[in-house]
């Protein structure tokens, strides 16, 4: 009964703590822009928390046995009861969000948003983060038969964290609003605090390490490394310390690797972020439910070959096929995470040391992310992406024990083997890109057999010399990192890099196309604009902005509009424009003389960019006044008098993805305000995993009268895509047809029928239920 009790309390916290961190990177990224780092800053936040709860379990059973500890812990639990309570009575909701902690216009708006999730789940997370120490240190003091080894719990909250983080996408964020989620929470909260008392009131009744003579005797106190946490028992040695955090501290920098390459990266797939942090517990699971030596043996020869293979793919900038890729990269790291998590299992300590040992583990935890959220975006700055291959290498050096026990040391000789496979490799990149090419054909338009063989020629066979080496884990890391190097020279099929810039928001580069025609901006993947490198004069627009296009059609027709409800009178001019997403400003080159424009942007680095004449001139040679205004775009629109402007351009795109709280019915009703009455709202509603048209089609025909809404598919000949345009998809929406003009009747643009589904609200946005059905 006992083991039942402590397994549903463990499940029931971590099932809690882990449905709390989507549901608050939720709430936080409308007021934080959409920027896939909300996740990450979180991902540390809680880190930390957790790194707190940890500390709080092992000092306190240390110093006040468990017996008292207990006691103690009741006193914690009512803080909890306590600040649900003064949340609701302030902001009527138990997760106060307060946007004003976050900056607006910062490249690194860290801190703030540290302080908003402090504020708005700080104290019950902190009281969650416990649940493990404190739970299985409590039952091994029971005196119950599996007390001995307590760790099997374990498996109970690790269940219980893979259903709090998997139910919130499938289930709770597919049929709650967010009001209603944070209910959920709040009621799972009440429910873990009734446990833990039950448990609490068990372990003061019962705890022991034995009774002698009649007298119940206090169970020792925990002990760590070095005097302060020294205790009777067997000390723990600082190597063996050193050893538990960097194996914790490995998977967690991975984690936020490969997160933030397979969803923003390599393909920007709603709640693709999930699938890392779902494999990442799993691997606890397995590990520490009796794992066997024979698979963990097995594993760990395997990883370094799926180490390697991913290594190419990064070095080839392989995208596709998408599903191959994606396995790989998350074949690798769980492979990383079944390593280094099953070395913690075999080597974790008695009871005794229990609190210590999870303690060290979060400070590893806490390490990795910390490494990969705050210092890489400073270090790294000018580098891009580094701290991703930067893990890869470090986790080929990870075996398991007994086959780094068989291997001998690194010696002189293979540092310089390493150093010689650097070389040549080098010479491969600088040379290869000259002779293996396509004459006469662009970089996008070039036979897939020609990029295979240059590439296989430049890394494929420096990668067959490293498999050679890879019995021996400190060679074959050090062989890996060679290739990551010299990759380095290579300028990809992006071209020659000429800025690369990164922050908070993420990686921006300016480069110019291999063929030398186009300069671009790229975050990522994604391409957000284009220019041709050697045009005189003014700059024509691309992607999606090509003059024989939706915008230019769009720009050709609003001067013929009339007044509306009287199409007999004077054209309407359109003198007043905002645009949502900045890029490169490539629509200002649809601005004419006595207009003005305001540009949104939340990117400060994206602006630095567009601004300078040496890569884009859209903004130098913009013929209306104009201004760029920093932050969240609805936020800052808000703030902007009703009927401001004539025409707002939505195009606010965070590598590829879009950002849900552009697109909400309130958010409609945002730009709508901001129109004046003839106003026109343009929105680009491109996306390769979202059916974006009927959802902006039922929140246009919520409103009383009903929005008029036209929309036009996009899509170019080979010939205009060779010259920079891109498929795209538009819509355009205003109060009546008579706003809309010509448009409203020309056959360019097709009528929206309304098909029956939810609306994206604020409080309620189903990513899932808006995924395209055609395969795309």
């Amino acid at each position: 009964m006992l083991p039942a009790l402590f397994a549903a309390t463990l499940f029931a916290g971590s099932a809690a703590l882990f449905l709390v961190q989507p549901l608050v990177g939720k709430l936080l990224l409308p007021i934080g822009g959409g920027s896939p780092n909300i996740w990450n800053t979180c991902m540390v936040f809680f880190q930390l928390v957790l790194l707190a709860g940890y500390l709080y379990a092992h000092r306190a059973t240390g110093s006040l046995g468990v017996r008292r500890q207990a006691a103690a812990h009741l006193l914690l639990l009512a803080t909890v009861a306590v600040a649900l309570y003064a949340a609701v009575a302030a902001t009527g909701s138990p997760i106060p969000v307060l946007p004003r902690l976050l900056p607006e216009d910062q490249d690194n708006p860290v801190l703030g948003l540290v302080a908003l999730l402090a504020v708005a789940v700080g104290v019950p997370y902190f009281v969650l983060s416990t649940t493990s120490p404190i739970l299985q240190r409590w039952f091994a003091a029971t005196g119950h038969p599996s007390a001995r080894d307590p760790y099997f719990l374990s498996a109970a909250g690790n269940a219980g964290c893979l259903l709090g983080l998997l139910g919130y996408p499938l289930v709770l964020e597919r049929h709650l609003t967010l009001a209603q989620q944070q209910w959920v929470f709040a009621g799972a909260v009440a429910a873990y605090l009734g446990l833990v008392v039950v448990c609490a009131f068990v372990v003061m009744r019962n705890a022991e390490c034995g009774t002698r003579n009649g007298k119940t005797e206090e169970p020792a106190a925990d002990g760590g490394p070095g005097s302060a946490l020294r205790t009777p028992h067997s000390a723990l040695r600082t190597p063996r310390v050193a050893r538990w955090v960097f194996l914790s501290a490995m998977p967690s920098s991975l984690l936020l690797g490969v997160t933030t390459h397979v969803s923003t990266t390599l393909n920007p797939i709603p709640l693709l972020w999930a699938v890392p942090l779902a494999l990442y517990l799993v691997s606890f699971i397995l590990v520490f439910a009796r794992w066997p030596d024979r698979l963990h043996q097995a594993v760990g020869r395997v990883t370094p070959v799926l180490l390697l293979f991913t290594a190419l793919s990064l070095l080839l900038d392989l995208s596709e096929p998408f599903g191959l890729v994606l396995a790989l990269h998350l074949g690798a790291f769980t492979g990383v995470c079944l390593v280094c998590h099953g070395e913690l299992a075999k080597d974790r300590p008695p009871p005794e040391h229990l609190t210590a040992f999870y303690f060290w583990l979060s400070v590893g935890g806490v390490l990795g992310g910390a490494f990969n959220a705050l210092a890489a975006p400073v270090v790294f700055g000018r580098l891009g992406m580094v701290e991703y291959p930067l893990a890869l290498v470090l986790a080929a050096a990870v075996r398991p024990r007994g086959d780094v026990d068989k291997e001998p040391p690194l010696r002189a000789a293979d540092v310089l083997l390493v150093l010689g496979l650097l070389a040549v490799t080098v010479g491969l990149v600088l040379l290869v890109p000259r002779y293996v090419v396509a004459p006469g054909v662009s970089d996008a338009d070039e036979p897939w057999e020609v990029k295979a063989l240059r590439g296989g020629l430049m890394f494929g066979l420096p990668a067959a010399a490293v498999a050679a080496l890879v019995r021996r884990p400190a060679r074959f890391a050090l062989s890996l990192g060679a290739l990551f190097v010299a990759g380095a020279f290579d300028a990809g099929r992006h071209g020659e890099t000429l800025h690369t810039e990164r922050n908070f928001y993420g990686v921006l580069r300016v480069a110019r196309s291999p063929d030398g025609k186009f300069v671009r901006l790229l975050h990522g993947k994604s391409v957000d604009g284009m220019q041709r490198a050697d045009e005189a004069g003014p700059p024509q627009p691309m992607t999606y902005y090509y003059k024989r296009g939706p915008v230019g059609h769009l720009f050709e027709n609003l001067a013929d509009r009339a007044a509306p409800k009287d199409l007999w009178v004077r054209p309407v001019p359109v003198t007043r424009v905002g645009v949502v997403g900045l890029g490169i400003g490539s629509v200002a080159h649809y601005a004419e003389p006595g207009q003005h424009w305001t540009f949104f942007e939340l990117d400060p680095a994206v602006v630095r960019a567009a601004q300078n004449p040496a890569w884009f001139r859209f903004l130098s040679t913009c013929k209306a006044e104009y201004e760029v205004v920093l932050g969240d775009a609805r936020r800052q629109l808000a703030r902007r008098p009703d009927a401001g402007f004539d025409l707002i351009i939505l195009d606010g795109f965070c590598s590829g993805s879009r950002p849900v709280h552009l697109l909400t019915r309130e958010a409609l009703e945002v730009y709508v305000r901001k129109l004046a009455p003839n106003g026109v709202l343009a929105v680009n509603v491109t996306n390769r995993h979202l059916d974006l048209p009927p959802l902006v089609a039922r929140a246009a025909a919520a409103f009383d009268p009903p929005l008029s809404v036209r929309y036009r598919h996009d899509q170019p000949t080979d010939a205009l895509r060779a010259e920079g345009k891109d498929e795209s998809e538009w819509m355009i929406l205003a109060r009546d047809d008579a706003a809309l003009g010509p448009v409203a009747w020309d056959p360019y643009w097709d009528p929206v029928r309304v098909t029956a589904g939810p609306v994206w609200r604020d409080d309620f946005a189903d990513t899932l239920g808006a995924w395209r059905k055609d395969g795309h």
